[in-house]
């Protein structure tokens, strides 16, 4: 045998070498299913023909792997080339509609919504961040489209009974700027009994201000802090920091889009998404409703979008995204990213109002799972205050985790929860009163 078909023999050899393997591979794939995230146990028939399929390709590349004549030519080369292409293919495609005829669902649905969402007219972002619009808002109140503690708005879009106007005697009173989220915006609590209204009520010689608004990361709360304190000049600022703003700051401040379904229905709904690699998605408003309905991550491209419109294509994809979260688990990059962005946010918010000459307190805000163990986004949050030098507030020892919220799905607090921070804030305020330093404030 000459060098050349030598070589060409071991070539041959080699690449039936990598056919077998890639049998091998889904025969094994098609044993593991049953460990992968989101599928239901027991060997149904998809697997079975995924295991056997795998197996026969294999087997096939085996046996042609085997082959040592030594009188190999080119033509002899070329042709085994296109078998195992030919068997490659032939066993993909077979397998593809087994699955499709088995059940197994595609990573991306088929199933397009048909009916683009309509925006609402009551909300709307600018430089004080999102909120909503007055004469809208009441409009819709009057209608009967909202029926909530929402249609408590003061004319600026804000959840609060007074209008952020100076009065005349501001000079002489205590001015408090609230800013935060759902928590600060009085989320689950009746109306007036939520801890900034609580704070107002047992102050009444207190200017507060609350521009908190559901949904709104620390990025919100720096641009209503920019527009706000300059005209309240707040001797104390009160950040309500709940452990989803790590995610929260991931996103544009615009990333809620505000808009009504089929049967005028509010609905308030991402325009953005984070896929598992820690990117950020933006979605048109159909593609948007159609990834939440399935619980979804959106395609990171076109590619990844095709490869998860096949059987096939999408069992490579849950395989991926399972080693993917293994990973993020393992090395927590995409915590220590969401960690550095609102690190910056809280530096920026500090700098601004420290400029402002107000005294900034952060209030943290424990998940319920949180009070009996403090997760990683709880610790890295008490964590950064504590690094970037701002006074904080850490109530998890006087929450109780059953009693302080609201019953589930619902994350926030009850009555009593609010009633009891409400209390913890007002003794930290009556203490800056008579000393004029929000920093001893500790819970």
């Amino acid at each position: 045998m000459t060098d050349d078909s030598s070589r060409r023999a071991q070539s041959l050899k080699h690449i039936f070498s990598l056919v077998a393997v890639i049998g091998a591979a889904i025969s094994i794939l098609g044993a593991l299913l049953d460990f992968i995230p989101g599928t239901s146990p027991g060997l149904s028939l998809p697997q079975l023909m995924m295991i056997l399929g795998g197996a026969v390709l294999a087997l096939v590349a085996y046996v042609l792997r085997g082959q040592r004549k030594r009188h190999l030519a080119v033509s002899a080369l070329k042709n085994h080339l296109l078998a195992c292409a030919a068997i490659i293919v032939a066993t993909l495609f077979v397998l593809e509609i087994v699955l499709l005829f088995g059940g197994l669902p595609t990573y991306f649905p088929q199933d397009i919504p048909e009916k683009f969402l309509d925006p609402v007219p009551w909300w709307t972002c600018d430089a004080s961040g999102c909120h909503y619009v007055y004469e809208e808002m009441v409009a819709a109140c009057e209608r009967g489209d909202l029926a909530d503690f929402r249609c408590i708005v003061n004319k600026q879009g804000f959840h609060d009974t007074q209008d952020f106007v100076v009065g005349a005697d501001f000079a002489e009173r205590t001015r408090i700027l609230s800013l935060g989220d759902s928590f600060a915006f009085g989320g689950s609590a009746d109306v007036g009994k939520s801890y900034v209204e609580t704070i107002e009520r047992r102050l009444p010689d207190a200017v507060v201000w609350n521009t908190a608004i559901p949904g709104a990361g620390t990025n919100q709360a720096l641009m209503s802090f920019e527009v706000y304190a300059p005209l309240l000049q707040p001797q104390v600022t009160i950040l309500g920091f709940y452990m989803n703003d790590f995610d929260d700051n991931m996103m544009p401040v615009d990333s809620y889009f505000m808009g009504v379904d089929a049967v005028n229905f509010p609905l308030s709904i991402r325009q953005y998404q984070i896929d598992l690699r820690g990117n950020l998605v933006k979605l048109d408003r159909q593609s948007d409703l159609y990834y939440r309905y399935h619980r979804v991550d959106p395609p990171a491209n076109e590619l990844h979008r095709l490869l998860g419109s096949t059987r096939l294509g999408s069992i490579a994809i849950r395989v991926s995204d399972a080693v993917q979260q293994l990973i993020s688990k393992a090395e927590g990059t995409r915590l220590r990213r969401r960690v550095e962005v609102t690190r910056e946010y809280l530096i920026d918010l500090r700098d601004a109002a420290t400029a402002q000459e107000t005294q900034l307190l952060v209030l943290l805000i424990p998940r319920r799972e949180d009070i009996s163990a403090p997760g990683p986004l709880y610790e890295n949050a008490l964590r950064l205050v504590e690094e970037i030098g701002i006074a904080y507030l850490d109530p998890i020892d006087v929450l109780d985790g059953e009693l302080d919220y609201a019953p589930p799905p619902d994350v926030h607090w009850s009555n009593a929860g609010h009633a009891k921070i409400g209390a913890i804030l007002l003794g930290c305020l009556e203490s800056f009163q008579a000393t004029q330093d929000i920093s001893q404030c500790r819970g």
